[in-house]
């Protein structure tokens, strides 16, 4: 009998690795722009060398978007896989990087396609994590922490190759274009996340059928998959975090000047 305790540890994995994935994402994004605009001395070009880097990352995402409603049925209008577009306001600016116009349907379906870039950028990492010995399913979190101890080592020698420069750009651009944006999230509280609270309670309450512990096993092992990926994804951004950290610091005290943030 597969125990609480098993799932619980998939889970807070899960959460933990993403959590900090999503974190580091958002530093990221900020500090990019704040480096091109230190050396720049204008927001434009700088927001333009962030939006260039993120470019197949932004048309993985919309394709996905794309792809999805087409496999659900669901109408679709104007598409822009890669469109950079600022509408600065009072509040200050909009950005937009890419759209795909779909038509409204039942929440379910909306939902879906919202969530439709992160299972697809999950796949592509699972692809672009192969050449590093990255299992891809039945994963627990003991094996999760031996590849994950391992890691730096085998980067640093994938990284020896000049050519693997294009694949760790591609794995940056991926993990940072397969979050669903503000509205890609929008309909996910009827359907995903009242669902989610339902099933909950429902196994709470002990008024959900019991699974097969295989099933229940393989469906820890997934989460386990999950969670090495969102760990591989932090690590990569990690890296590339601190080397534009020194970056900035050095060309912040060249130019004697430095960003400020908002919080």
């Amino acid at each position: 009998m597969v125990s609480t305790q098993a799932w619980a540890t998939a889970i807070l994995w899960l959460y933990a690795t993403f959590g900090l994935f999503w974190a580091l994402q958002w530093w990221l994004g900020q500090h990019i722009q704040g480096l091109a605009l230190l050396l720049f001395g204008r927001p434009g070009p700088a927001s333009n060398i962030y939006f260039y880097l993120l470019a197949p990352g932004v048309m993985l995402h919309e394709l996905s978007h794309l792809l999805v409603a087409k496999l659900l049925l669901v109408r679709t209008g104007d598409v822009a896989l890669f469109r950079p577009n600022q509408n600065w306001r009072a509040a200050g600016p909009k950005i937009t990087l890419g759209y795909v116009e779909v038509f409204r349907t039942d929440p379910w379906r909306q939902s879906i396609i919202g969530l439709a870039p992160l299972p697809v950028g999950v796949l592509t990492l699972l692809l672009l994590a192969r050449p590093l010995g990255f299992p891809v399913v039945g994963v627990n979190h003991n094996e999760m922490l031996n590849t994950l101890r391992d890691f730096p080592s085998d980067l640093w020698q994938t990284l020896a190759q000049p050519i693997n420069i294009l694949w760790l750009y591609l794995v940056f651009t991926v993990s940072n274009g397969m979050l669903p944006s503000a509205p890609d999230r929008r309909p996910w509280l009827f359907g995903l996340i009242l669902p989610g609270f339902v099933l909950l309670v429902l196994g709470i309450t002990d008024h959900l059928p019991r699974f097969a512990d295989d099933f229940q096993l393989a469906v820890i092992g997934w989460l386990g998959t999950l969670s090495l990926i969102f760990a591989f994804a932090a690590l990569i951004n990690l890296a590339l975090a601190l080397a534009i950290w020194l970056l900035e610091t050095l060309v912040s005290k060249l130019k004697r000047r430095r960003v400020v943030y908002k919080r």
